[in-house]
């Protein structure tokens, strides 16, 4: 007789566990609180599919800090070339960006969506939509379907919720009250690859706001990173941002704000800065100076103005003005609310779950994907993680029950 399983979200966790195991001979139902499935993935793709990284596995894994070893262990099980591999066997074949960064050639995640979804049916995977997961009566599931309530008893259960970020997609955090009431140990959800609040003036935000800050590098703390990054209206977000979000949000924690150092030249030593100022001997405007000698841009430029007010309009001298080019401070407050985030850290905590990925308290429940207090960058890394995740537990599951 079949192993009847039960996967509660159809993410990409989900249904990478559901390829697998339905493959393998076990009955597999799919639950949705959604009328369609894969919509956060659909999202991921909006503006053109991430899908992994293709760095050596060594320094791919050190992008999940303190929960690299476990990670290590999932993409031994299922890594980034047969991520790769899955995203062919669905028709979409892969290439590397200049980055290092891997795409579908199409760019797009619909079609790989479809095919999968295609190949599942195929396998004989049910998928039941619309049904909104409520908690267990009797360890048998409950969900909410159109008002009415549904009960399902199941062999084996996965849950494969989600965070918390973007929740009119579905992912909206509600399963930690049904978990708590379980006595399951949850970390606290938090915003990750996501924004932070900055109190720029009323000029400069009308000015820059949705302006791209380009070329530069960013320092906080020990970490360093070179990219771009957005000016908005509250703050700043996107690009090397988000790669730094986890450790500048943990400094807020710990000290209420964030200190970066952003270096607008990052290709010229202070010392050349300073020669290419003294040869110009301008009588130009401020930022006609650095715009014609230095190239800044027009965001770059309005940073430096910023700071001519702060000091009451008083000129910098040519050695303030290079330091400050290099050396550009700015104090970050809270991140942006977690609806803006791209995901979020905190959840089920690996104390909670064992080797397997089950849950300590609760024989034959699963935990995978963003649900689980983990963290990790954009560039591949999220999507890895959670399909790598979903794939190493239906293997285990595979294993133990077979």
């Amino acid at each position: 007789m079949k192993n009847k399983i039960a996967i509660v979200g159809g993410g990409p966790s989900g249904l990478i566990a559901a390829d697998i195991l339905s493959a393998n001979n076990f009955s597999v139902t799919i639950f949705d609180r959604k009328p369609t499935v894969g919509r956060k993935f659909l999202l991921a793709g909006r503006g053109g599919l991430n899908i992994t990284h293709s760095e050596q596995q060594d320094f791919f894994v050190k992008k999940y800090g303190k929960n690299s070893q476990v990670f290590e262990k999932l993409l031994d099980s299922f890594s980034q070339n047969d991520l790769r591999n899955l995203c062919e066997r669905l028709g979409e074949k892969t290439f590397v960006g200049s980055s290092g960064r891997v795409f579908p050639k199409s760019f797009k995640s619909s079609p790989l969506l479809r095919s999968w979804l295609t190949e599942l049916k195929k396998q004989n995977v049910n998928f039941k939509l619309n049904h909104d997961w409520i908690g267990w009566e009797q360890d048998k599931l409950v969900f909410s379907n159109c008002g009415s309530k549904y009960i399902v008893s199941s062999d084996i259960t996965l849950l494969a919720l989600g965070g918390a970020s973007w929740p009119k997609l579905g992912s909206d955090g509600s399963w930690i009250k049904i978990l708590d009431k379980e006595n399951i140990q949850i970390s606290k959800i938090q915003a990750s690859n996501c924004g932070f609040h900055i109190a720029w003036t009323d000029i400069f935000k009308q000015r820059f706001s949705g302006s791209p800050l380009k070329t530069i590098k960013l320092k906080h703390k020990n970490i360093q990173v070179r990219g771009e990054f957005i000016i908005t209206r509250e703050g700043v977000e996107g690009g090397i941002i988000y790669t730094l979000s986890s450790a500048i949000r943990e400094s807020i924690n710990d000290f209420g704000s964030a200190e970066i150092i952003i270096d607008l030249k990052p290709d010229l030593q202070i010392e050349q800065i300073k020669n290419i100022l003294i040869k110009a001997n301008s009588k130009s405007s401020l930022s006609t100076l650095l715009s014609k000698t230095l190239k800044l841009s027009n965001v770059a430029i309005g940073l430096i103005m910023e700071l001519k007010k702060k000091y009451k309009g008083n000129n910098f001298n040519i050695q303030k003005l290079a330091y400050y080019i290099k050396n550009y401070k700015l104090i970050l407050g809270k991140p942006f609310p977690i609806e803006r985030s791209i995901s979020t850290a905190g959840g089920v905590s690996f104390e909670a779950i064992d080797e397997n990925f089950m849950l300590s308290n609760k024989k034959d429940t699963y935990v995978v994907g963003e649900m689980l207090d983990w963290d990790a960058p954009t560039g591949g890394y999220l999507l890895q993680a959670c399909i790598s995740n979903g794939a190493y537990v239906a293997k285990q599951i595979i294993k133990n029950y077979s």
